[in-house]
């Protein structure tokens, strides 16, 4: 049985099909011209988990999984833990904890 263990930062993307949410997360690798190539896996959440799309995650726990599919076999990775990236929206500057509130 081949053990994978994977963390990381990464960005989710989310599709809804057919009355149901699927998600992946986007690959990168620099090829040897230098240029890079961008993929996607798919990828799993535990049940109950509600992703946005195009959000960034902390994978803190995840794993190589599979299902089959025609007698294909399909790779995704199952992420079991994860934290949200903290985000400030477009406009808002950062602000820490000393900065006063300017209302």
């Amino acid at each position: 049985m081949l053990k994978t263990e994977i963390t990381g930062q990464a960005m989710i993307f989310s599709k809804e099909y057919q009355e149901r949410t699927f998600y992946s997360m986007g690959l990168n690798k620099k090829k040897q011209d230098g240029t890079y190539e961008n993929g996607y896996m798919n990828v799993v959440f535990r049940k109950g988990v509600v992703i946005p799309n195009k959000t960034k995650i902390v994978i803190q726990k995840a794993w190589l999984d599979f299902y089959i599919k025609d007698k294909i076999t399909v790779p995704q990775i199952f992420i079991s833990e994860f934290e949200m990236e903290e985000q400030i929206p477009e406009g808002f500057a950062a602000m820490d904890e000393t900065d006063s509130l300017p209302f």
